[in-house]
């Protein structure tokens, strides 16, 4: 027995017509610093050019530090333990906050136990933590570190 079925004469359902979305425009700040080896200073440098960006009109602040291996060891944080164990995430969480803006700081050196990671971190304008990504790293002292993001 033949079929009957005729694809070309399938009933196809009208397109639903989607309204147009609304176009939201804010600014970004990019901050890519020369950093020392002094980490307090390097922290102070970095809240001075988020607040720079902020007062020119930035919604959205962006900030890498340089990448060293040689340096993540001695420069890492432990960024869950909080405000003294993390001085960068401390003053990236209050800038946020006070400025009501929200900061993607990348290139943060994170020690969580006995693993190095290179650490992306967004601070939303509550000075929350709201995202943490950590992006493959390789480090003599470490094996490699397969990314992984926390919501």
């Amino acid at each position: 027995m033949a079929s009957t079925f005729k694809p070309e004469q399938a009933r196809v359902p009208p397109a639903i017509p989607l309204p147009t979305p609304p176009i939201t425009k804010f600014k970004i700040g990019l901050c890519q610093l020369a950093v020392t080896a002094d980490k307090e200073r390097n922290i102070v440098h970095a809240r001075t050019a988020i607040v720079e960006a902020a007062e020119k009109g930035a919604k959205l602040e962006i900030w890498n530090s340089p990448y060293s291996n040689d340096s993540f060891p001695d420069y890492a944080e432990d960024i869950e333990a909080g405000k003294d164990a993390s001085p960068s995430t401390a003053m990236l969480s209050e800038v946020a906050r006070t400025l009501k803006i929200t900061i993607v700081a990348g290139s943060i050196p994170e020690r969580c136990g006995d693993k190095l990671y290179n650490t992306c971190c967004v601070f939303d304008t509550d000075r929350k933590l709201k995202a943490k990504h950590r992006k493959v790293f390789f480090c003599p002292c470490v094996p490699i570190i397969i990314s992984s993001f926390h919501p």
